[in-house]
């Protein structure tokens, strides 16, 4: 996956790809722009043309209908004015004529002067009856008299439509030299061919010039659209672009180098998590962003410049917006704009930070492979399939005796032969041999194939083993000649392994004494706590009613003195008879504790209240120093005879006037109590057997302290039930310091607690 990411991270882009690239990223083609123009007025224009085509023809067919009018009204102007002249040439023939028929003169009339004939004539009598019609069968057509009524010479033309679908015009004038008339009808069409050509003609160019119209405006949709099409194209080419750059980590940079302006694609900013900004960049703030230590921005427009026509290829650190240094590596290109003739440099940037990452973290760890290759104690050389060296250890170059400059990466092994050290050659397959250098020395090669079909190499010195086998093949012959004294010897062990039993017997028989001793102590302490306590319990009694004279004055002040030396001695003897049984249940493992929960100035003031009598009778004084809310779970009772025991000691052996301080303080899960004087001291010596049972030190007893020696036993063995510890600390002359470290919280206390809940 590493691999996988530095190719992607470095890979290149062809030619034909690059320059896509520069394209997509430079300024939009006139194509492009021309695209975008006509997508946004090509409505606009097809509206326009719509709208200027529908006027043409509305236009057109007023102007058609306009001259349609006129042509009927100059047709009928026309057919009025040939209806003047021929009813006045009949009307002189006529008159000329009086006597002939009126239809003879009629038909001659018309026939003088063919070319002024109308399409049809009726000549009408003053009774109103059609006495002559030309064409003949004109006076049998109803539209042909009948249709008009007598009009005078200022009767105007009147168009109107026959039974058969026909359209003419009627033209009605009197004929004085008769008192009748003449009635001109014409059909219309004719009078139009001439306006129906040039409508025919202007409809012709009209529908040409619409027709290109038409043509030149699907023309443009076409190319609009093909444009449009164009500008899609490129507009998702340029995203599909963006998209890889966004997913490679890379941008794109358009640098104008006339104008100094720099534009980034947004695709730039995401590299460096920097926000967009909408403005260029200028070369000064841009140049605040780059390691200073790395190629300026002038250096890479030089270097652009030099290489005209070709592609720089250069890497640089960028500060990103949570002020890490990002690697980049930027390939641009110079590309001229054909608009304004300037130069501006085109180019793409990418991540390159993990790739430099694994570069250093490759290069570390190629370092400390050859460090670890030449830490080994063994000779350690790596060839390739071709039989070329990779790599080896200065132990390699020592046992074959090999230069640094020969053995140097990529030479081949024939080459090191005519070097002065002869290598072994590497096999074919993988073994393992041994072979004796020339200066003696024997050495054990392993020889491994690895993938790409090379050899790696190991050899160890094996010459003290060697030397231990040759060693060992005396031995051997030594260990033949001592099996010989073992056998002998067997005899004898088997002698005092009879012997080892029988101590055994010996020491289980005594074992069994011991306990059976054991026992009787137990008994005698049980026995011992009935007779003894019982007369004492008598004597203290009876010293207690005569020293306080219950029955009567005793006589002399002599008893009196004798009772409380009796009182006191049978107090004492109480006292070392207690303790003796204590110690026994204690080294008996009978004694229990009942742990609760307190606060550990309670024992303190406990202990000392007892005590205090005997300070005031010295004039010992004593100093309490507990640090306050300090929370035990432990036996109070033992607690209170812990430190009753230590503190009477201190007040005993401490001189007169002199001063005793006990304490408590926390520490962590522990509590300290401890009891400090300012006595006679112990010798070091000494302290080791103070805590054993009736051990008392020698100085003491000079002095006439004595006791019964089991006071700081017990208080040892009470200490070591909570799982405590007591210590002393003392020099001679110098006091006696004792210090009792109890844990805060019995574990064991609580569990057995949880088992009698439940």
């Amino acid at each position: 996956m590493t691999r996988a990411n530095a190719a992607h991270a470095e890979a290149y882009l062809d030619d034909e790809a690059w320059r896509a690239v520069v394209q997509a990223s430079g300024r939009p083609s006139k194509a492009r722009r021309a695209g975008g123009l006509w997508f946004w007025t090509s409505p606009a224009i097809a509206l326009a043309f719509a709208a200027i085509v529908l006027a043409a023809i509305l236009l057109t067919a007023q102007h058609l209908q306009t001259d349609r009018e006129f042509a009927l009204r100059a047709a009928a102007h026309e057919v009025g004015l040939r209806a003047t002249i021929l009813a006045a040439k009949l009307d002189a023939a006529l008159q000329a004529a009086p006597k002939a028929a009126p239809s003879e003169v009629f038909r001659h009339a018309l026939d003088a002067d063919p070319a002024e004939r109308l399409a049809r004539t009726v000549l009408i009598d003053r009774n109103g009856r059609a006495i002559a019609a030309d064409p003949p069968d004109a006076a049998s057509d109803p539209e042909g008299s009948g249709a008009l009524p007598a009009q005078d010479d200022s009767a105007a033309v009147v168009r109107f439509s026959d039974a058969r679908g026909g359209d003419r015009f009627a033209v009605a004038r009197p004929l004085p030299a008769t008192n009748g008339r003449v009635v001109f009808a014409t059909p219309v069409e004719p009078q139009l061919a001439g306006w129906r050509r040039g409508a025919i003609l202007t409809l012709v160019l009209l529908g040409s010039t619409v027709g290109l119209m038409f043509a030149a405006g699907a023309y443009c949709v076409v190319d609009a659209r093909s444009k449009v099409r164009r500008a899609r194209g490129d507009s998702a080419h340029r995203a599909r672009v963006n998209l890889a750059l966004n997913r490679g980590r890379c941008g794109l940079w358009t640098w104008d180098l006339g104008r100094g302006r720099i534009v980034w694609s947004a695709s730039m900013f995401g590299v460096l998590d920097l926000a967009e900004r909408s403005g260029p960049w200028t070369i000064a703030d841009l140049q605040a962003l780059v390691h200073p230590e790395d190629l300026s921005l002038e250096t890479i427009a030089g270097l652009a410049a030099e290489r005209a026509g070709d592609f720089i290829d250069v890497e640089f650190r960028m500060r990103a917006a949570d002020g890490r240094w990002v690697w980049l590596r930027k390939r641009a290109e110079l590309v001229e704009d054909e608009e304004t003739g300037g130069v501006t440099l085109v180019g793409i940037a990418f991540d390159v930070t993990e790739r430099k990452r694994e570069a250093e973290a490759s290069a570390t760890a190629d370092q400390r492979l050859r460090d670890a290759i030449e830490a080994i104690s063994e000779a350690f050389v790596l060839w390739d399939s071709s039989h070329r060296l990779v790599l080896c250890n200065s132990k390699y170059r020592r046992l074959h005796n090999l230069s640094e400059a020969c053995v140097r990466s990529g030479v081949l092994y024939h080459d090191l032969l005519s070097a002065e050290g002869k290598p072994f050659p590497p096999g074919r397959e993988a073994r393992t041999y041994e072979t004796r250098l020339p200066d003696g020395r024997w050495l054990q090669v392993n020889e491994r194939r690895t993938r790409d079909g090379g050899f790696v190499s190991v050899g160890t010195d094996i010459t003290a083993l060697k030397e231990h086998e040759e060693q060992l093949m005396n031995s051997e012959r030594l260990l033949l000649a001592t099996v010989a004294q073992l056998r002998q010897s067997r005899r004898s062990l088997e002698e005092q392994a009879q012997q080892l039993v029988d101590l055994a017997e010996g020491y289980h028989e005594q074992k069994a004494q011991a306990e059976a001793a054991n026992r009787a102590k137990a008994e005698f302490l049980a026995n011992m706590s009935h007779e003894l306590r019982t007369p004492l319990n008598a004597i203290i009694g009876f010293s207690q009613l005569m020293s306080n004279q219950t029955f009567g004055p005793l006589g002399s002040e002599k008893y009196q003195d004798y009772c409380q030396h009796i009182l006191a001695s049978g107090e004492y003897l109480l006292h070392v008879v207690t303790e003796i049984l204590d110690m026994s249940r204690l080294e008996a493992g009978r004694e229990r504790l009942a742990y609760r929960r307190f606060c550990a100035e309670e024992p303190v003031a406990r202990a000392v209240h007892d005590v205090a009598g005997t300070a005031r009778e010295k004039g010992v004084a004593i100093e309490v120093a507990v640090q306050p809310d300090i929370a035990i779970e432990a036996d109070p009772s033992a607690v209170e005879r812990i430190l009753t025991t230590l503190l009477r000691n201190a007040v005993k052996f401490s001189p007169e006037g002199g001063a005793v301080e006990i304490g408590a303080e926390a520490i962590a899960d522990r509590i300290y109590f401890y009891v400090e004087d300012n006595g006679p001291g112990i010798a070091a010596e000494d302290i080791e057997r103070l805590g054993r049972p009736f051990e008392q030190v020698g100085a003491v007893m000079a002095n006439g302290m004595k006791g019964s020696g089991l006071g700081l036993a017990i208080a040892n063995s009470l200490v070591e039930l909570h799982g405590g510890a007591l210590r002393l600390a003392s020099r001679k002359g110098d006091g006696v310091v004792a210090v009792v470290a109890l844990p805060r919280v019995q574990r064991g206390a609580k569990a057995i607690a949880l088992a009698k809940v439940a």
